[in-house]
């Protein structure tokens, strides 16, 4: 590995809030013993409130960016399997692709030296004042609606049985959801940019399950956008103040990325070596 070395410039921490537009299921353990007998059921935390896993979240946002920039589905997590995702293969390609350069790999190829993950996505949890007393009163669950639906066979014409979901209804709030991005080179400052990208297509997807029938539109909102470095954080001066202002939502944020780049890149211009 020679005198390769690894030095970190600073953080990005970016923090918002997730709003359910339509209902949102993001599965769980099914159980018919469930109050209510559901079928599907949302994943919970110990305290039986749902809550969107990171790493749900983060795939769905590589698998977008993934779309967006046509790479190549060239992997599998065993040999006998489909490819079914993006990974590159070698040195060269890695140090071209800002997708595995932000969420990483699993590892394998031609690496001789550590592959860095500029992206870490914190689990989100559901803000218990977003479901109202109003929705409370139309709700089978304490947190979560059900939803009854029968396949139909398009041949034959006939059900094939209904199943009930557990969704979270429209209008719940995840609040405080957590992106940390590391910088290590001062490139890493243009890769940044594909988080926002992945969030605003998310935007014009669907999160969790069932999104062709209408489930898991989401927004992000209340976007606060922070930068902070080596030293900051040898003070305890951190999220002092966000960088991107007024600029809440993932698209303000692209429109003005440039001036949000060099805010940073200012902040961060003590920690880069020396040319």
């Amino acid at each position: 590995m020679g005198d390769y070395k690894i030095q970190l410039l600073g953080k990005v921490i970016i923090h918002g809030d997730i709003e359910v537009k339509t209902g949102l299921m993001i599965g769980g353990i099914s159980s018919s013993l469930k109050i209510g007998g559901v079928d599907i059921s949302v994943i919970t935390d110990p305290w039986g409130k749902p809550y969107i896993p990171g790493s749900s979240l983060k795939g769905k946002m590589r698998t977008l960016i993934e779309k967006k920039e046509g790479l190549p589905i060239n992997a599998a997590m065993t040999e006998k399997e489909q490819p079914w995702r993006h990974q590159c293969q070698t040195p060269e390609d890695y140090q071209k692709c800002s997708v595995c350069k932000v969420w990483g790999i699993i590892g394998g190829g031609d690496f001789k030296i550590p592959v860095l993950t500029r992206l870490i996505v914190r689990d989100t949890y559901l803000d218990e004042e977003s479901i109202t007393k109003e929705m409370k009163a139309n709700l089978e669950l304490d947190f979560t609606e059900t939803k009854m639906e029968t396949a139909i066979d398009r041949v034959k014409g006939q059900a094939t049985g209904p199943r009930t979901t557990e969704r979270v209804p429209a209008g719940a709030c995840f609040k405080d959801c957590e992106l940390i991005y590391s910088l290590f080179y001062s490139s890493d400052l243009e890769d940044l940019k594909k988080v926002f990208e992945a969030l605003e297509l998310l935007e014009h997807d669907y999160l969790g399950g069932s999104g062709t029938r209408g489930y898991g539109k989401v927004v992000f909102k209340n976007l606060r956008v922070y930068c902070n470095t080596v030293s900051d954080y040898e003070s305890g001066q951190l999220n002092l103040s966000p960088v991107n202002g007024d600029l809440k939502t993932p698209s303000e944020v692209i429109k003005n990325f440039e001036e949000i780049k060099k805010k940073i890149k200012e902040k961060i211009a003590s920690c880069l070596p020396a040319s």
